[in-house]
């Protein structure tokens, strides 16, 4: 209950502080950016307001799961909503950092996008893949695929492999967004570190569903030969 009053109150605080910078910015500011840092596209600095407004969201799934009694990782969820949060509205404030910057259309910036944004997200994937396996059987969190709702032992056994494999993945692209923001070959190297993330999460979202099917088949298949 204390974790869940602490963020929501930093969450609104954050977006009320985010909506008055707002108020600073020219109304066109930078809004994309192409894979090899140039300002492609100008917009209204407002179209980043999404990103704290999406973290206090968040609170209102804190406090879904808190005043749930069914709910049994009620913790966990805590710990994993704060920390999404956490990054969205670390991810605002970077936008608004690249607003700021006044970038001009067709200008090159010399932003790290890779250590900026992938180093962050790749963090988020360690971290989910962490707490993953201390997933009790839910309707809410975790990886919920139709096997692993038919099966308890298919669930452990999937958000086992799913936490390895989140882990695993996660450091391969933080170490990918480090290495590949700092080597300097005469040309922008970040996008690497951006297709790493992009293979390794579409990798993972693809195993899990299959590895899941393929044990609750062989369960079935062992219950029928008993």
């Amino acid at each position: 209950m204390k974790s869940a009053i602490v963020y929501t109150a930093l969450s609104v605080v954050n977006l009320i502080a985010f909506a008055v910078c707002m108020c600073f910015l020219p109304a066109q500011v930078p809004v994309h950016f192409n894979w090899e840092g140039v300002c492609d596209s100008l917009g209204s600095p407002w179209l980043f307001i999404g990103l704290p407004a999406a973290a206090a969201l968040v609170s209102a799934g804190l406090w879904a799961s808190l005043l749930s009694r069914s709910e049994r990782n009620g913790k966990i969820i805590v710990v994993t909503l704060s920390a999404v949060g956490a990054v969205l509205a670390y991810l605002g404030w970077l936008s608004f950092a690249l607003a700021a910057a006044g970038t001009a259309l067709g200008a090159k910036t010399a932003f790290p996008f890779g250590l900026a944004i992938i180093f962050p997200l790749s963090v988020l994937m360690v971290f989910f893949g962490n707490y993953l396996p201390r997933v009790k059987p839910n309707k809410t969190l975790g990886l919920r695929t139709p096997s692993t709702l038919k099966s308890e032992s298919v669930w452990v056994r999937t958000h086992r492999i799913g936490g390895v494999l989140f882990f695993a993945g996660g450091l391969i692209s933080a170490c990918a967004s480090i290495a590949f923001s700092c080597v300097r070959a005469g040309i922008d190297l970040n996008f690497v570190s951006l297709i790493i993330f992009a293979v390794v999460v579409l990798f993972v979202c693809a195993f899990v569903p299959i590895y899941a099917r393929a044990l609750y088949r062989r369960e079935r298949r062992e219950s029928a030969e008993q």
